[in-house]
Order: C-alpha cells, then sequence, then structure tokens
C-alpha cells in the first residue's frame, strides 16, 4: 500500500498511485495541508503557499543572542 506519514498529527495518509515529488495533498484526519517531499520512501511535509526565499535578508529569522 502506497502510504506516508502526516508530520502534524502522525496518521497514515493513503495514495492510490505512487505520488511523484511536489504533488500536493491533504491529510484526512487533521486537514493539514502537506506536500509530497520524497517519492521513494513517500515522505510528507507541510505545504505552503509560496516557497520561503532564504536568498531574501528580509526572510531569515535572527537566532536569539545567548551570551550573557
Amino acid at each position: 500500500m502506497l502510504t506516508g506519514m502526516c508530520p502534524e498529527c502522525d496518521a497514515l495518509v493513503h495514495f492510490t498511485s505512487m505520488p511523484k515529488t511536489g504533488h500536493r495533498s491533504v491529510c484526512p484526519y487533521c486537514r493539514s495541508r502537506l506536500i509530497v517531499i520524497s517519492s521513494n520512501p513517500i515522505m510528507l511535509d507541510w505545504a505552503f503557499a509560496e516557497p520561503i526565499d532564504t536568498t531574501n535578508p528580509n526572510n531569515r529569522r535572527e537566532l536569539p543572542n545567548r551570551s550573557r
């Protein structure tokens, strides 16, 4: 059976055919929007409306300074 695990609720998400990388799906249990990041094995991640542009310095998160 073709299944992947939802990263939100750990439920199994079933596919009727082999999904390709980039295929979008919805978890039937928690309704999280998912995207296939690997098809062998099937691995799922949260799908975002737009990819995050890591080359733009305005999109980078700064880590808190813990040098006290």
